[in-house]
């Protein structure tokens, strides 16, 4: 799995946030070398986030519904959109008024009427240093063998998915996968062969997960784990079953195991009691508990169980 270290902004999407038709037009055409979008309301923000994703938002001070500075609050309280970056398109120029902009969130202004050098060149200003962040970012919460999440991004992807099963009412289940005998398997045929092995193991198991908000980390040595929200235990339970064959398909020689092949145990917990409160930790502590069971019993299987409090067995 690579990580895309390409800082070209052909790709880039903008989304324009202006009531006045005219205005958005003219801003559009102006920014023509990139993807652009165009929301004529405040309160369709977010939405508009959702579907497309923008790498950058331009925003009107006027709105009709909503001001541009609430608009722009509520962008930077979303967990999943406060790195957004925000320029305010703004007849507005006298200092208290300024000082609410950046106040709300606003990294820069472009002053109305729009000149087109002065929006492209803030522009593009504005996209490269995203990008060159968020290639940072990404490369910090990278395992550099498998290109899978580390245990950094862990702890925060977790805990923003409980907080929305909480909000929902909604299922959120938690994998624990181990490789069977994989010290035995490095000890037979060296460290290189089994970085190979993790490799293949970890791109099976991304590609075994059809959904985009489905999560795949690599949680140390031959470890992963899945999260996996919106997924009950029998979710879950038909994920392990697919992770299980799949992984055995690989057909990777292991003669130290009793299938002489490369295969894994699952350990699964499946969060439903939201009265529990439990945290990050202990659904991985559960998950642990569900995958000792599972090696216990044999290996190459899963053991699923309600989350709840509970300790490594």
């Amino acid at each position: 799995m690579n990580i895309n270290t390409n800082l070209s902004l052909d790709e880039a999407v903008i989304l324009i946030v202006d009531d006045e038709p005219i205005n958005a037009t003219v801003i559009e055409s102006l920014l023509s070398p990139y993807k652009t979008q165009i929301v004529d309301c405040g309160k369709k923000v977010l939405s508009m986030c959702d579907k497309f994703k923008p790498d950058l938002i331009l925003l009107d001070v006027v709105l009709g519904d909503m001001s541009g500075l609430e608009v722009c609050k509520t962008l930077k309280a979303h967990p999943l959109y406060s790195h957004i970056p925000v320029i305010f398109i703004t007849a507005i120029l006298d200092q208290e008024d300024q000082n609410k902009c950046w106040q709300a969130g606003g990294i820069d202004f472009v002053p109305k009427p729009v000149y087109g050098a002065t929006l492209l060149n803030r522009v593009k200003v504005h996209l490269t240093l995203k990008k060159q962040t968020d290639l940072l970012k990404c490369l910090s919460q990278r395992d550099s063998l498998t290109g899978l999440y580390n245990r950094r991004y862990l702890q925060e992807a977790l805990k923003q998915n409980i907080r929305l099963a909480k909000r929902n009412n909604s299922a959120l289940s938690v994998l624990m996968i181990d490789i069977d005998w994989f010290k035995q398997y490095n000890d037979l045929f060296g460290h290189q062969q089994g970085d190979l092995c993790l490799k293949q193991v970890a791109n099976e198991i991304q590609n075994s997960l059809n959904r985009p908000t489905d999560t795949v980390i690599r949680y140390g040595g031959e470890e992963f784990l899945c999260v996996l929200p919106d997924t009950d235990m029998q979710g879950a339970t038909f994920i392990t079953k697919k992770l299980l064959s799949n992984i055995c398909k690989l057909n990777i020689e292991h003669p130290k195991a009793s299938a002489k092949i490369i295969s894994v145990s699952i350990g699964c917990t499946t969060l439903i009691d939201h009265h529990l409160e439990l945290n990050s930790d202990s659904l991985i502590r559960c998950a642990d508990t569900a995958l000792y069971q599972a090696k216990n019993q044999g290996r190459n299987r899963c053991v699923c169980l309600p989350a709840k409090p509970c300790t490594i067995a």
